[in-house]
């Protein structure tokens, strides 16, 4: 079958379904407001659930979109862990039925924020495993792409990352920003995460570095904001829009840009941060958000599957139907 051109405007349903899988908070505000760096963690991460009826629990929540063109892959960080699909050559392949999809690794964590750097992915959440709590915190953790091997990274324990971003001319030298909803605060790593310093507390839900990491913009409970000095203090931009989900192209791509939605499915994009212009709209915020390393094509994830659009989100081509 050929790839299935979509209205976007006619998949209202669909896409409004979609903004219920959006990353619920779980957060519990602390006022600790120290600045000081904190070394990576090692430490041993918590077990995997053994019990066999974990592996058959499917997915029900979309936290985070990736397109890896270099790999060919698409992959969804979910409630379940991390599920990859092959990404179709829409010039050249004719087949987007529905995909099987495998899970990176063996472990099914409830993920709430994905970044993915070069060959690695960096992932935040909860352990789903009945024999811990709950509220027990993954800290960061590091994946390979290639082997699926998952490692405790930094932090472990301490944080519960909903929103990670990244920038940098190489995967190698990336800074990164992540939002805590244990602290609100919002964390920065000058050296692709193996430090970090606590910054200002502001509950962001979304972030976006600008092409040199020299701004950071959050989306907040109050409104879009800004940071030029690490994540220590932010201000709101004139006339921003009110954006909901942000979204940067994978580290190391040089035509850079961050895209938003807002409340009502509005497509915005700017590159400073600070002026922005909408040049599309969709039906409704999707679940995640996703931008490839060239070009004007946007990706969606929905309850349907994941989308492309080339034209500001007037028409939404299907790539790949979610087979979990």
């Amino acid at each position: 079958m050929t790839p299935q051109p979509f209205d976007a405007r006619t998949r209202a349903a669909a896409l409004l379904a979609a903004a219920a899988l959006l990353l619920a908070g779980c957060a519990t505000a602390i006022s600790d407001g120290a600045d000081a760096p904190v070394q990576a963690d090692v430490a041993s991460a918590p077990e995997q659930a053994s019990a066999p009826e974990q592996a058959d629990v499917l997915p029900t929540r979309i936290a985070a979109l990736d397109i890896d063109e270099t790999a060919g892959v698409i992959r969804v960080a979910t409630d379940r862990g991390i599920y990859v699909a092959t990404l179709p050559d829409t010039d050249t392949d004719t087949d987007t039925a529905a995909r099987s999809t495998t899970l990176l690794g063996d472990r099914v964590d409830d993920v709430k924020s994905y970044q993915r750097l070069g060959a690695r992915v960096l992932i935040s959440g909860h352990p789903n495993d009945p024999e811990v709590s709950a509220d027990e915190r993954l800290g960061l953790w590091v994946g390979d792409t290639e082997s699926g091997e998952w490692a405790p990274f930094a932090l472990t324990g301490e944080v519960d990352f909903h929103a990670i971003t990244a920038a940098g001319s190489t995967a190698v030298d990336a800074i990164i920003a992540a939002a805590d909803t244990v602290s609100n605060s919002v964390f920065y790593s000058p050296d692709g995460g193996e430090s970090w310093q606590k910054g200002a507390v502001i509950g962001a839900t979304s972030l976006a570095f600008t092409s040199d990491g020299s701004a950071l913009v959050a989306v907040t409970p109050v409104g879009l904001k800004v940071s030029t000095d690490r994540g220590r203090a932010f201000v709101e931009p004139e006339a921003a829009p009110a954006l909901q989900l942000l979204a940067t192209p994978p580290v190391g791509t040089k035509e850079w840009r961050i895209v938003g939605v807002d409340s009502a499915g509005a497509l915005w994009s700017s590159t400073d941060g600070e002026r922005w212009q909408q040049f599309g709209a969709l039906a409704a915020v999707p679940a995640a958000l996703a931008l490839g390393t060239s070009g004007e094509a946007i990706y969606v994830a929905t309850a349907d599957g994941v989308f492309v659009s080339s034209d500001g989100g007037e028409t939404l081509t299907l790539l790949v139907t979610l087979d979990w």
